[in-house]
């Protein structure tokens, strides 16, 4: 019996979502329309063609809490989808940002400064409160926007922790004070974090942490280290967005960072792509660095003085880029 061409083309399609993973990329923006810090604002022109494109491609666009529920298994995929996050919290964001979400009919969240709500340059809980009877999901930024692991020059583990946990749950109880809410979800102030911060977020009942690592995001990253794309500046533009929208999640089987005496060591065996044509580490700091790679594995060292720096795997199987970033935190750094 010969098959139809529509019953043909359905089979294929099954096909392709079975092996095509999809994946979630999660934008990040700060301030709109702000001419004084243009390295931190994005034109609503911008926000408008991002919006645009997404749509155009057919893409899923989500809130924060439609991810939780991908990730703790209550929801399903079938292609990619999006999350619009704005951290912070500045007035801009209901000045110029807040009408333009409405008229598209999309949802976002902005990741709130707590300490900061109500000074000059920021919402206000008047600002706030009708953002969220419209629909707006807020989440915590802390209430100091402290640099916590920097706090490690002046203070031992143990008390830099303790700070950080104080100042999320003051975070969290003014925010219920004044709205009547509450929020699981956390992102690390400038993205900065160690893994013991990552044990507090769970000691207090957060379920999602979100990082500022570019790159999408895939499953196997954990609930702790949700990367974020930042569009700001030079990446706000239509070429940068279409970029970062056509990269995959990049998978290792085992990952080692060893930092010692200065010199960090990486060393990673890559499952997806499961061929791999060829591999670059970059590092924020130096740039790309010398690699190696065998049998999927990659290996390179490089010194590093920075406090910070960003380490990314880049791989290619001829067809498409996959990568992922690591934030390291070298406590003997500037």
């Amino acid at each position: 019996m010969k098959m139809s061409i529509k019953k043909i083309v359905l089979i294929l399609l099954v096909i392709v979502s079975i092996s095509v993973q999809a994946k979630v990329i999660i934008f990040l923006y700060h301030r709109f329309d702000d001419a004084r810090y243009p390295s931190t604002s994005t034109w609503t022109g911008e926000l408008e063609n991002h919006i645009r494109i997404v749509k155009e491609l057919g893409l899923e666009i989500w809130t924060v809490k439609d991810l939780e529920n991908y990730i703790y298994g209550k929801r399903k995929m079938t292609k990619d989808a999006v999350v619009f996050t704005i951290d912070d919290g500045y007035r801009s964001v209901y000045d110029s940002a807040y009408e333009i979400f409405k008229k598209h009919n999309v949802p976002f969240c902005v990741f709130l400064q707590v300490g900061a709500v109500g000074y000059p340059d920021y919402l206000t809980w008047e600002m706030i409160n009708e953002m969220i009877k419209n629909g707006v999901e807020f989440a915590n930024h802390s209430f100091s926007h402290s640099d916590f692991p920097s706090l490690l020059s002046k203070m031992n583990k143990e008390q830099m922790l303790e700070y950080f946990r104080s100042d999320l749950q003051k975070a969290q109880r003014v925010f219920k004070e004044k709205t009547g809410k509450t929020t699981n979800y956390y992102a690390y102030p400038y993205g900065h974090y160690i893994p013991e911060m990552i044990d507090v977020l769970k000691q207090e009942g957060f379920t999602l942490g979100f990082t500022q690592n570019p790159g999408p995001y895939d499953l196997s990253y954990g609930i702790f280290e949700i990367p974020r794309e930042p569009l700001l500046e030079d990446w706000a533009s239509e070429k940068h967005l279409k970029y970062i929208l056509n990269r995959e999640p990049l998978v290792t089987e085992s990952l080692s960072f060893v930092l010692q005496n200065g010199i960090l060591t990486v060393k990673a065996k890559i499952t997806v792509p499961k061929e791999v044509k060829y591999a670059t580490l970059y590092v924020s700091e130096k740039g790309i660095i010398k690699s190696h790679l065998k049998d999927s594995e990659i290996f390179g060292e490089t010194a590093l003085t920075k406090m910070y720096n960003r380490v990314m795997i880049s791989a290619n199987d001829g067809k498409k880029e996959y990568l992922r970033y690591h934030l390291i935190f070298n406590a003997q750094g500037e």
